[in-house]
């Protein structure tokens, strides 16, 4: 799970993890983050049992330094990790990322530690866009293109999801996300949007012309914690995923984009 502070990731490890299971699997949750305060669910491992960011803190880092620090040191505990998941036994791993997105993906110790923690297993990405940033073409498209440089960042399958879609107006939830997938779409959102300066309105074209000619976005499954068919829709699609095995580099297998 890996998104913006804020856009759900550890409520939906949670209530996914347990929508998971309820169809037999056994699944385990980890929070990869050692500045949580708090958790939504029980975590199987929790890497604050090896490390926490206020122990860095007390060395005089401040707190950007210490979760960097915090992250780069869990590479020291990878198989201790790992041993832990190996004795549960688990079908699925679902890794909780820390809220300060930007300190774990764009830094070279958050890739590294997760490959490791991943080695030899099939694993994939989901991004979290926060339902909030479907209020206008700019910041959907924003959104897009920083899902799109974590998966060049974290280079896995990737699966997009809006959060807290219960939070969506009908249209928006029926009409514009399933549509988000469509070549061409987004630049005619952009074009319909009179508010544009010149400059940003030539920009979000390029960017969204560049999204569609990557194959990038495919489908966005809304989800929400409410909606259990939405975390029915998700889950389906990590089995897709996970089924069409080392070719299958995105998701979206209906229009063809790999």
């Amino acid at each position: 799970m890996v998104g913006p502070a804020g856009s759900g990731k550890s409520t939906l490890t949670g209530e996914l993890a347990a929508h998971m299971e309820s169809f037999g699997p056994v699944v385990a949750r980890v929070n990869f983050d050692p500045a949580a305060e708090s958790l939504p669910y029980d975590a199987d491992v929790d890497v604050r049992k090896y490390v926490t960011v206020y122990e860095f803190m007390a060395k005089g880092l401040g707190p950007n330094g210490a979760l960097v620090a915090a992250v780069d040191s869990l590479i020291n505990h990878v198989f201790d990790i790992r041993g832990v998941l190996e004795d549960i036994k688990p079908d699925y791993v679902i890794v909780d990322t820390p809220g300060q997105m930007e300190l774990f993906a764009y830094r070279h110790g958050g890739p590294v530690v997760l490959d490791a923690l991943t080695y030899n297993y099939p694993s994939l990405t989901v991004f979290l866009v926060d339902a909030v940033f479907l209020e206008n073409p700019s910041s959907i498209i924003s959104a897009l293109t920083l899902a799109s440089s974590v998966a060049v960042r974290l280079k896995r399958p990737q699966v997009n999801v809006v959060s807290k879609a219960d939070l969506l107006l009908p249209e928006v939830l029926n009409e514009l996300v399933p549509r988000l997938g469509e070549e061409g779409f987004l630049e005619s959102l952009v074009s319909s949007d009179e508010a544009l300066d010149p400059y940003t309105r030539t920009l979000m074209l390029n960017l969204s012309s560049a999204l569609y000619e990557a194959g990038f976005i495919g489908e966005v499954i809304p989800v929400s914690t409410g909606m259990p068919e939405t975390l029915d829709a998700l889950y389906a699609k990590i089995q897709q995923v996970f089924s069409g095995g080392e070719e299958y580099k995105y998701y979206d297998v209906v229009g063809g984009n790999y």
